[in-house]
Order: structure tokens, then sequence, then C-alpha cells
């Protein structure tokens, strides 16, 4: 209920091994809160990671997130075995991306300079089309078979910005691994049981830190905000304005903001659902409170309703016989 009630809609995927001595592998789906926080979706122990396995994995999310219609969801994933065409086929009008440091580490293979890693980073950071075939076309300079390479994967510029996050990497899923270390070398009842504990303590630990908010929107969104708030103001150079809008100048770069649709040319607030710096400095001109732009999902209101639903106590191991009569 807290996924459905006050999440973004941005889920990763990820699988991670047993470590005890019963074999398998634990599946994984984790969203991220106001505070871009990891938030635990939902979780199984399965043989390991196949088509069949995520198929059955994703269609029990599917029916407890209530996916009928998958579109405006998006998924991330460091490209699993199978899991490409799983997610194709279970819930075909959703998005998926691919976590860069996946991606990194399969095209450094082949090319292994540090410029070719830095090229990388940058063309997943590009926010626009135009800057993302800038940085393509400095990579086609050291090599046209990386360029294409690269095509085939993806970009921050091409990403849907129904569920305001830009994330290039699934470290959220990973942090959550690696949260559940120790419960994964305990046998497999044992281990759910504390993973069922763990989650059940954060729940709680997680909506009293919402008293030490200094407003209405998370930490990590007004840290987000300041940074571009003090570009507006030390940065951005308005040029022009015209009916809906300005345009403004950015170093060597110009970006317009149309102020009836709620967009600016270089994506970055539609994408994080954060006013950009030129949004900003656009709002200002017109003596509007930037903050007010601030998505919804980053309120204090999403925050609680996400950790509203809690997990139900349970008696303890010797409730659990059934007596044979």
């Amino acid at each position: 209920m807290g996924f459905r009630e006050g999440l973004r809609p941005f889920i990763g995927l990820d699988g991670t091994f047993l470590k005890g001595k019963a074999k398998g592998q634990l599946l994984l789906a984790v969203a991220l809160d106001a505070n871009n926080q990891s938030y635990p979706v939902a979780w199984a122990v399965v043989d390991k990671e196949t088509k069949r396995t995520w198929t059955w994995f994703l269609e029990l999310l599917q029916m407890l997130l209530d996916l009928k219609y998958s579109e405006g969801i998006t998924f991330m994933s460091d490209m699993q075995k199978g899991l490409i065409e799983v997610v194709q086929n279970v819930l075909p009008d959703s998005y998926h991306r691919f976590c860069v440091k996946h991606i990194e580490a399969n095209w450094c293979k082949r090319w292994r300079t540090d410029e070719f890693k830095k090229l990388l980073w940058w063309s997943a950071w590009s926010s626009y089309e135009e800057d993302f075939k800038d940085q393509l076309k400095s990579i086609g300079q050291l090599s046209k078979e990386a360029t294409e390479s690269l095509l085939n994967a993806w970009c921050r510029a091409y990403f849907d910005t129904v569920c305001k996050n830009q994330k290039v990497e699934n470290n959220f899923t990973e942090s959550v691994n690696a949260w559940l270390v120790e419960a994964r070398q305990k046998p497999i009842i044992k281990m759910l049981e504390e993973i069922r504990i763990k989650l059940m303590n954060q729940l709680r630990e997680r909506e009293e830190t919402v008293r030490s908010w200094v407003n209405d929107f998370s930490p990590h969104s007004l840290k987000l905000y300041n940074e571009y708030f003090k570009i507006a103001n030390t940065s951005c150079y308005v040029d022009n304005s015209g009916d809906n809008g300005y345009e403004f100048r950015e170093g060597t770069d110009k970006h317009t903001v149309n102020m009836v649709l709620k967009k600016c040319t270089c994506r970055g607030w539609n994408l994080t659902g954060i006013p950009c710096p030129h949004e900003i400095k656009s709002l200002q001109l017109k003596r509007l409170e930037p903050m007010n732009e601030i998505n919804w999902w980053y309120n204090k209101e999403a925050y609680l309703l996400t950790y509203k639903y809690k997990l139900q106590p349970v008696r303890g191991e010797k409730f659990w016989k059934v007596d044979p009569s």
C-alpha cells in the first residue's frame, strides 16, 4: 500500500545469492521514497535467476501493486539474464532502464581507456538529446564501433519523465542487498524472519525522522533544489522573453522555458520534478515562489502516506506449530 500511496512509479529489480548452506537467490523489487531512501517493495527466494523465476516474480508484483496497466512505471536493472524479455512480456507498456555501471563494465572490456569511461558517463548524464549527440561525436572520434554500441544501451536524454527520477545507477537496490548481507547467511526461514523484523523496524524509524524536516519538503529534494537555486542566481542570464517564457544563457548553452507547459529544454525539471535553474529564474522573474513547484512526491504528505502502512506483529515460533488433531 505504501508504494501506491506515496512513491514515484520507479522500481529497481535485482537478484543476489544466498550465503548459507541452502543455495538459491533472493529476488528484490526496491523503490525510492520522498527522501530518496531505498524502500523494499517485494522479495522472494528462488533457485536461480531465470526467465521462469523472473516471470513468476513480476506477475506477483503486478498483482500486488495493481499494475493492470503498466504505462508510466519505470523499471531499472543490471541487465540480468532473461529479465529484459520478461519485463517486456509481463509489463509491455513499462519503461526499462539499465544501470550504467554495468554497461560500463561490459563496454570497457573492449574500450579500456579512462577517456572512454569519462565520455560514457557524460553521455549517460546528458539530459537532452542535443547534448547527448555532442558526447557521441566525441566518442566517435575515438571509435565509431564504441558509438554504435552505446546507442544500443540508453541515455538520460531519452528517459521517460513520468516517474520523476533521473537515476542512471542501480545502487539503491545494491544498498538493500548490503543491508541484508547478514540475513542472507542464515537458513531460509530465519533469513525471511530477519528481513521482516528489519523492515518492520525501518518503517517505524523512517516515519519518526519526518519530525526533523525543516519544512514540507524532504531533505533530499531541498538539497537538489538549493544547488539549482545557486546556479540560477550565479550562472543563468536571461537574454529574451516571449509570450510564454524566457530564453536563458548558461555558459556556452542556451535554454528556453515554457511557463505554460512547465517545460525547459534542459529537461531537468521534467526529469526530477524539482525546478531546474532556468525554471527557478523564470519564476523569480514572474515574482513567484519556485519552491512551490517541487513535485508532490517529495512532500511530507507523500512520505507519511508511504510509511503509514506497517508490517503487523507476528507471534513467536512456538505458535507456528499445527496440532495434528
